[in-house]
């Protein structure tokens, strides 16, 4: 920890300790029991994190979280935030052996997880602490000091956040966010969504995990309300939005379209000035019809787990605009360069998108020889989308390097699900790549070859996958072969597989 004495607007720690006292009587956090105001919020996340110092908890630790949408996951992350803790937040669908695997190798000190997970992440991870909700909740119950462990702030280059990626070998990679990348990020939705403050309310039920919680946390730390949803039904979140009108709604391009649906001809929810969305591309037709639903409230936003969301906007006077626009991830923001690598670019221009800032991931957690190869002998930052930039600044990706799959804004890796089919003793060989999904933007397909004389089904590939993986990386389309294509190298031509499947699509990036 480099350390300095008092909070400032550099760190993620200043502005949450701000947000706490600035805010004290505001409502911030909607719980089983009521409402908490900042005040009761910010004390809650004080005794987490002085009963977690007494249990042997220091700065600079890891805590994975592993949680739904709920109370106890934004009182934990206040508790991080407010002291120099890492968050390392994974989707609870995740399976056991995937959030054990992430606690392995960021070398958690907690790991905090759903109940029914809860024991069987405890034998998969005999090292770190592990806790279920329910008693992570616990620690914000009276009984200690209401204040902060007595630990140096971190300053502006520590370590806020890993944010879980994977690369060609499918194996887990965290990307290291620091303080002041968290809080370039912050800078950046506050400098393209109206203006936030007390009054402002926003819903949750895209996982706060992922981009959905990046949202949030601009709204938090601005004054703003947090309801957390468990689970994703589109009439109870606009339901809930009524209710509370509530002011943010953030999305993924999933949901979305489903909201989309169910809110047509509602007059309910006039209460909406911003839904920002993210996570995976979105078709032109789907964001013209959220934009006839919802009115100028849609933000569309682009990053990654190595540059955070926010990086692209397409904002609400975008939305209006209609045409080829909405085709576009949007124009870069104050707190990012953006450019198209020229060694990559072909005559119309189109190339690997590269980009440079504070939001930017200085590297991956011990990783450093994979750190090197994602920059640029000048510091730019290789993203692996390929894109290219019109006259006006408007990015527009139409492809990915990696054979990465993107669905329902979740992030599969080809090769994690090969091996998870592979262990079957029955499978010669397997590839698996991205096909269009209506509902998914993409979904998964496994060709497979079986061993000489093996019965092998459908059925039991999925039943792998499902045992092993979460449940949203299985295939949903298995086919059985004797041989799968190969290219003049030997190689299984996974490219030519995909290419075939996205042959009619208008972008090859999820939608």
């Amino acid at each position: 920890m480099t350390g300095t004495t008092t909070p400032g607007p550099t760190t993620l720690a200043g502005l949450t300790r701000r947000a706490h006292d600035r805010y004290a009587t505001a409502p911030a956090l909607l719980g089983p029991d009521g409402w908490l105001d900042f005040g009761q919020l910010g004390a809650a996340a004080r005794r987490t994190a002085h009963r977690l110092a007494r249990h042997g908890i220091r700065p600079g630790d890891r805590i994975v979280l592993a949680l739904a949408n709920r109370p106890e996951l934004v009182v934990a992350e206040h508790a991080l935030f407010g002291t120099g803790l890492v968050r390392v937040a994974v989707s609870p669908r995740l399976h056991p052996r995937e959030i054990a695997g992430v606690a392995t190798d960021c070398a958690a000190a907690l790991v905090v997880c759903e109940p029914d997970a809860t024991e069987a992440v405890r034998r998969l991870c005999p090292e770190p602490t592990v806790l279920s909700a329910d008693e992570v909740a616990a620690l914000a119950e009276p009984g200690v000091p209401d204040r902060w462990p007595d630990w140096p702030l971190p300053g502006p280059d520590d370590l806020a956040a890993l944010m879980y990626t994977s690369g060609s070998t499918g194996e887990p990679k965290g990307a290291m966010v620091a303080q002041r990348g968290w809080v370039a990020m912050l800078r950046a939705f506050w400098a393209v969504l109206p203006p936030l403050g007390p009054g402002d309310l926003a819903v949750h039920a895209a996982p706060m995990s992922h981009f959905g919680g990046s949202a949030g946390t601009a709204v938090a730390l601005r004054g703003g309300a947090t309801v957390p949803l468990r689970r994703f039904d589109p009439a109870a979140v606009l339901d809930t939005v009524a209710r509370h009108r509530a002011t943010v709604l953030p999305s993924v391009p999933t949901m979305l379209k489903e909201l989309t649906a169910a809110a047509e001809g509602r007059t309910d929810l006039a209460s909406l000035r911003a839904v920002p969305y993210g996570g995976s591309a979105i078709s032109a037709p789907a964001a013209a019809r959220a934009q006839r639903v919802f009115g100028p409230v849609l933000y569309q936003c682009y990053g990654l787990s190595e540059a955070l969301a926010p990086v692209t906007v397409l904002d609400a006077r975008d939305h209006a605009a209609g045409g080829a626009r909405l085709a576009s991830a949007g124009r870069p923001t104050p707190e990012v360069e953006l450019r198209i690598d020229p060694e990559s670019s072909d005559v119309d221009g189109t190339g690997e998108v590269l980009l440079r800032g504070d939001c930017v991931l200085p590297g991956y957690w011990d990783r450093p020889e994979q750190t090197v190869a994602v920059r640029t002998a000048d510091g730019w930052f290789r993203t692996g989308d390929i894109g290219r930039v019109d006259a006006d600044g408007y990015l527009y990706l139409v492809d990915r390097i990696s054979d990465v799959i993107v669905s329902g804004g979740f992030t599969i890796y080809p090769s994690e699900v090969e091996r998870a089919i592979a262990e079957l003793p029955e499978v010669a060989d397997v590839v698996v790549f991205g096909v269009p999904h209506e509902r998914w933007g993409e979904s998964v397909a496994a060709v497979v070859v079986p061993v000489p004389g093996a019965e092998l089904s459908e059925v039991d590939v999925v039943t792998a996958c499902r045992d092993r993986l979460a449940s949203y990386k299985k295939p949903l389309r298995v086919e059985i072969t004797d041989t799968l294509p190969t290219s003049s190298t030997g190689k299984v031509a996974r490219r030519a597989l995909r290419a075939a499947a996205w042959a009619r699509q208008e972008r090859r990036v999820g939608e």
